[in-house]
């Protein structure tokens, strides 16, 4: 497969039907058919190579939130050869710099909001120009031009297609190489477990500059020729409307638990009805209730689980499935192999065993940028990829999150598992969100500290949790502290950070 010709979706769809939306500004209203993006996309490609001399492998950097714009160059990189780079607006000058001088882009696009950022950082590095894009620029009137280029040799599958920069919650972020091949099986996976055609309309707000926002479900519509109503950033209210809009007829979107969370806690959530809306959850665990109540409004809500270096979406939970199996993100994707290994690395054969989530196959990333034979720690032999992340497999092949690896801790010589008592304690109506992590404790090791969040107007003791959790958990699993705050920090695609709240102890 890697020297198959890479297949050009929109120039497909642009040929078959041409007047067909591709993507919808929700913020400016305007809409992008299938032919004019093709033609966008030519005349990008042509900025890029004549202007710029963009050549194979060289990368472009993008500094926007989500826009048009961010498809159009993605797919400019792909007729070039070119690698796009999409880099964290929510991060500080520094930390994107670092991220400059390891990519070494040529160019980075950046929308109004972020130009003065683009243009600082560019000049801290040799050979790299800053770009603004957006309305009334002179990027988008050359869009609107009638440019082609001709004799181009077309990606292959085995082509590095973009580079996405982990979260970099333990040292210095990563950049996850992902193929042409890679995106095209992670779309056609995805979009064949949910059912995305080209008469899905998905919604996108998580940022494009994670895979959660490519591939959840842009790229998979754009695949087969679907429509996404593309928002800048995620508004609970908003996104309410949206999916609440039966003349938009939304049929897919992703919402981490988070978001479901602000979504639900809205007034007019009480009279929403979702028709089958299929809203994809990943990022942490659902709390079941949180599903149950989902499902009282007509929306399935079913578990995923995957990470930047799988290419997006490695298990997914079938979504009439989404209240019999509540908790499990369900069996892997095609293409995906998952296994869990024990601190030895040996490989669990039991099931329902704790450890760490191993995964193999055709979609795990070709390394991480500039590491070289560095990338060799990160894999198990066999080819099998260390994800950090623990979890247990049914006996049906069925994967359940119990946090990340190392957020486990060792209570009076018992493993607990974070996630499994967040699980109990979601199921509090006082709670908003919560996450708990291990504290030093003189004579256990560690214990169970929950950091709550309550909804408002609502009131809870200390007391109070640890006598619920009572009822619910064994005695070593029950937090024996709690600390009340205001907002748990979050990171760019909605994870609670917990080794921030760690930081701060």
């Amino acid at each position: 497969m890697d020297n198959m010709r890479a297949h050009d979706w929109i120039r497909h769809h642009a040929r078959r039907r041409p007047k067909k939306c591709a993507i919808v500004d929700y913020e400016l209203g305007s809409e992008l058919t299938y032919g004019k993006m093709d033609r966008q996309v030519d005349n990008c490609a042509a900025f890029l190579l004549r202007q710029h001399n963009i050549l194979p492998d060289d990368r472009v950097a993008l500094l926007a939130q989500n826009c048009p714009e961010v498809f159009v160059l993605q797919a400019a990189c792909a007729r070039l050869r070119a690698i796009i780079v999409p880099l964290n607006w929510r991060l500080a000058e520094p930390e994107l710099s670092y991220m400059l001088s390891d990519a070494t882009p040529k160019l980075v696009f950046s929308d109004e909001r972020f130009f003065e950022t683009a243009k600082n950082i560019c000049g801290k590095q040799d050979n790299c120009s800053a770009v603004q894009i957006g309305a009334d620029t002179e990027f988008e009137a050359l869009l609107s031009g009638d440019e082609r280029l001709e004799d181009l040799i077309e990606p292959t599958y085995s082509d590095i297609w973009h580079i996405l920069y982990t979260s970099g919650t333990t040292g210095r972020p990563k950049g996850a190489m992902l193929s042409h091949g890679q995106n095209y099986l992670q779309a056609v996976s995805l979009g064949a477990e949910y059912g995305v055609t080209h008469d899905s309309v998905g919604l996108t707000y998580t940022p494009t500059f994670h895979a959660s926002g490519l591939f959840m479900f842009a790229n998979p519509s754009l695949l087969v020729g679907g429509t996404t109503y593309l928002m800048r950033q995620f508004d609970a209210s908003e996104c309410l409307k949206v999916m609440m809009n039966q003349e938009i007829g939304i049929t897919h979107t992703l919402a981490i638990p988070t978001n479901l969370l602000m979504i639900r806690n809205l007034p007019e959530f009480s009279n929403a009805r979702f028709d089958d809306l299929v809203i994809a959850s990943g990022g942490a665990p659902v709390p079941s209730a949180l599903i149950e109540t989902y499902a009282d409004h007509g929306a399935k809500i079913p578990q995923v689980w995957g990470m930047t270096e799988l290419c997006g979406i490695s298990t997914s939970l079938p979504a009439d499935q989404a209240l019999e199996k509540a908790g499990s993100c369900g069996p892997p994707l095609m293409n995906m192999d998952i296994s869990i290994i024990d601190k030895q690395d040996n490989h669990i054969s039991s099931s329902d065993t704790v450890g760490e989530i191993v995964a193999r196959g055709p979609m795990v990333m070709r390394g991480y940028w500039g590491l070289g034979k560095r990338n060799e720690e990160f894999f198990l032999p066999g080819g099998w990829f260390r994800t950090g992340d623990a979890g247990k497999l049914s006996s049906d092949g069925y994967l359940t999150i119990s946090g990340r690896w190392k957020d486990m801790y060792i209570s009076g010589g018992e493993n607990v598992y974070p996630a499994e008592v967040e699980e109990v304690i979601y199921q509090m109506a006082e709670i908003d969100e919560v996450a708990v992590i291990g504290v030093p404790h003189e004579t256990w090791g560690e214990t169970g500290r929950a950091f709550i969040v309550l909804k408002d107007g609502h009131d809870l003791s200390e007391a109070d949790l640890i006598a619920y959790c009572r009822t619910q958990l064994a005695g070593y699993k029950i937090p024996k502290s709690a600390a009340f705050v205001k907002e748990l920090p979050h990171s760019a695609n909605g994870k609670i950070l917990k080794h921030k709240i760690i930081n701060t102890q």
